[in-house]
């Protein structure tokens, strides 16, 4: 057996939550245990390179496993591995991320280990503004905005004095990410539209958020028809005020832009959310995770291959803290190891700052699904010209025949 109360402590962000189960492993003909890793940070070209030299790192330590890296884009990735499961052929380990864990896991080929996130092992969403926009707006780049009006007032500013640069990134596109992504957004009006949450779509929390979001996109404040994913590269240009994003924003500007760590801090700051109706402050978990599929007949060595992702200090330096920029595992180095990496304004940010706000949605695979419903009235909330309470009514209705 594992001991639990060990593999709890590994962890922090990136964020790496495990899932295993038990089984004998197999060796493969030279003798080599064979282990497959699907995962997306091989298939793109930022995080390619160094998780290629993790992986190569890995078998030298460890040279009776071999690692076959499976490159799958991460918009494709859980509809390949449920897939493969339905065919009886998943990998050993594989990167996933938010909800998608969840939907993967209620297949019962994933076993929780410690649940699916601790107290401390969170990698959240954070209020990213553009200090060269707001100064050049006239505004005080050093006071970012702390409430849902001040946010509007700034928004505001910025596109009257920069027209072409987006206010505000937030993905509203229809998928459970997004969803997820703007659940604290949904908090914030003290809005809760799962039954799961004990909450209703048709409340007038709710419908003060769709509200909200129609004047966004009335003012030209977002953009709706932008993954997370497609702001981060405007964000790198200076085409973006305000972004709400991971602490991994701050590894693809610099990769963009090849800007320095210290002209990002002059350029980029990090806050929380800015409060609506509900007076508080939240953000969402969406971390991504390392699972071991149930039958995998190498468990043994998959979870060594994890303990290392997560552990390692070269893999952490590499990786991790690389192009990624993520929060690193707290015992994977002793900690005066990583304390200068740490000390940074971002990660302060993070630590102190956003991490207490987090909130969790009812995740299952009702979230999936309900998602469809909720963001698709989102999207009639900042595309169409229906009424409000018809789109709230229209989501209850929805979600009442599920």
């Amino acid at each position: 057996m594992v001991d639990t109360n060990g593999l709890r402590r590994i962890l922090f962000a990136a964020s790496i939550t495990l899932l295993f189960g038990f089984a004998i492993d197999a060796v493969a003909a030279d003798g080599k245990i064979v282990i497959t890793f699907a995962n997306w940070a091989a298939a793109e070209g930022t995080t390619k390179p160094s998780i290629d030299q993790v992986i190569a790192d890995f078998e030298k330590a460890h040279p009776d496993i071999q690692i076959k890296s499976e490159a799958i884009s991460f918009s494709e990735i859980a509809r390949q591995l449920a897939l493969r499961l339905k065919a009886g052929n998943p990998p050993d380990v594989a990167q996933l991320a938010g909800n998608d864990t969840f939907v993967i896991a209620s297949t019962g080929k994933l076993e929780p280990l410690g649940g699916y996130v601790d107290a401390d092992l969170k990698g959240p969403a954070g209020f990213w503004y553009n200090k060269q926009v707001m100064a050049k707006a006239g505004l005080d780049p050093d006071k970012p905005p702390r409430t849902i009006d001040e946010l509007m007032s700034a928004m505001a500013t910025i596109k009257k004095s920069q027209p072409d640069v987006i206010p505000l990134a937030l993905d509203t596109t229809n998928r459970p990410f997004s969803l997820q992504s703007n659940w604290p957004w949904i908090a914030t009006f003290g809005a809760t539209p799962l039954a799961a949450s004990k909450g209703r779509a048709d409340s007038p929390e709710m419908k003060r958020y769709l509200t909200w979001m129609r004047d966004l996109a009335k003012n030209g404040y977002i953009d709706p028809g932008r993954k997370i994913g497609e702001f981060r590269p405007l964000a790198a240009q200076d085409k973006v005020a305000f972004i709400w994003d991971q602490v991994l924003l701050q590894g693809v500007i610099q990769s963009v832009n090849k800007m320095s760590d210290a002209d990002f801090y002059r350029h980029w700051g990090v806050t929380t959310q800015p409060v609506g109706p509900s007076g508080k402050p939240y953000s969402f978990e969406g971390g991504h995770q390392l699972v071991i599929f149930a039958d995998s007949a190498q468990k043994k060595a998959a979870w060594t291959f994890i303990q290392y992702l997560a552990t390692s200090p070269e893999a952490v330096k590499i990786y991790t803290l690389g192009p990624g920029s993520s929060l690193p595992p707290l015992s994977a180095a002793p900690k005066q190891e990583l304390a200068a990496k740490l000390d940074t304004p971002i990660y302060r940010s993070f630590t102190v700052s956003v991490i207490p706000t987090l909130t969790t949605p009812p995740f299952g695979p009702a979230f999936a699904t309900a998602s469809s419903a909720i963001m698709a009235g989102v999207q009639q909330a900042v595309t169409g010209s229906e009424p409000i309470d018809q789109i709230a009514n229209s989501i209850q209705q929805q979600l009442d025949r599920q």
